[in-house]
């Protein structure tokens, strides 16, 4: 049995080695710096374009099972190795175990409410959230891995905003569509500021009308944060996003909706405007 870890994020590497350790057998890795928990660590250079070319790279290791983080790239490393490979595959699992020549792959399912169990014929590929499991360290071969140029150009880049981590946060401002536009999400920002937390979104102000990066987005299919304090602006609060929230400590939901789903699970609401809202609390706590 050879199983493969990767993922381009140290957390999710520690996470999904964590994972894999359970399924035993001979332990090999690819990640961008050192670690200790697999047994062969392949160090490649990541650069632009570097998914399509490091799964070519992957599929010559031939693994039985294939564990990788749950960034973007990740994830598309992940399943261009699934075609690769032509293996099954499955996303966001949180448990693993073997069977007689096959996986068991758990996953949340139905926006929480829920946990299928996958069984996935070998080989298999999976992506995994982070987790609090601590894997065992292991005093591993590393070798360097020089990649091929890929095809994928650069033409600009945008440089990212600084934020505070959303699944260390200990204070979200998550915006939603009653924000209105995407120039009212500063009112969130300057209120997430004084308070010193982190600006995150729904999935429509996130990955459908880009008010924020994708990688901002907060629920079912995007981060599953569990901070002091969540205060939702404009959220309606579907079920996908409660999945990601359920966790929080305080939930303040600020809407004009009296009756909005997510005031069924906030722990104080505030019927009013979202904006106004921001530019009170700016003013009381800059104070």
């Amino acid at each position: 049995m050879r199983v493969l870890v990767m993922s381009e994020d140290p957390e999710f590497f520690r996470s999904a080695s964590a994972m894999a350790q359970k399924l035993g057998g001979e332990l090999l890795g690819i990640h961008p710096s050192e670690s200790k928990y697999v047994d062969v660590l392949y160090v490649p250079d990541l650069h632009d374009g570097w998914e399509v070319p490091l799964a070519d790279f992957a599929s010559t290791l031939t693994p039985d099972v294939v564990v990788t983080g749950g960034t973007r790239r990740d994830k598309t490393f992940a399943f261009s190795l699934a075609g690769k490979l032509r293996s099954s595959v499955a996303s966001d699992v949180t448990e693993l175990s073997l069977g007689d020549s096959f996986l068991l792959a758990k996953r949340v399912v139905y926006s929480g409410m829920g946990i299928a169990t996958l069984k996935l014929k070998l080989p298999a590929v999976v992506t995994v959230q982070k987790n609090v499991m601590e894997p065992d360290i292991r005093k591993g071969e590393v070798k360097k891995v020089q990649l091929p140029e890929s095809n994928v150009k650069v033409l600009s880049r945008t440089p990212a905003q600084q934020s505070v981590s959303l699944d260390k946060a200990k204070i979200i401002v998550s915006v939603g569509r009653g924000m209105g536009s995407k120039e009212n999400v500063k009112y969130a920002e300057d209120l997430a500021k004084v308070l010193n937390g982190a600006v995150g979104g729904s999935r429509p102000v996130t990955a459908e009308m880009g008010w924020l990066p994708e990688d901002r987005q907060i629920g079912l299919s995007g981060n599953k944060v569990r901070p002091q304090l969540y205060i939702a602006l404009g959220i309606s609060g579907q079920p996908q996003h409660i999945a990601g929230i359920r966790d929080s400590r305080v939930i303040v939901a600020v809407n004009k909706d009296k009756n909005a789903p997510i005031t069924e699970n906030a722990d104080y609401t505030v019927v009013g405007d979202a904006i106004e809202f921001c530019k009170v609390m700016v003013r009381r706590l800059s104070k």
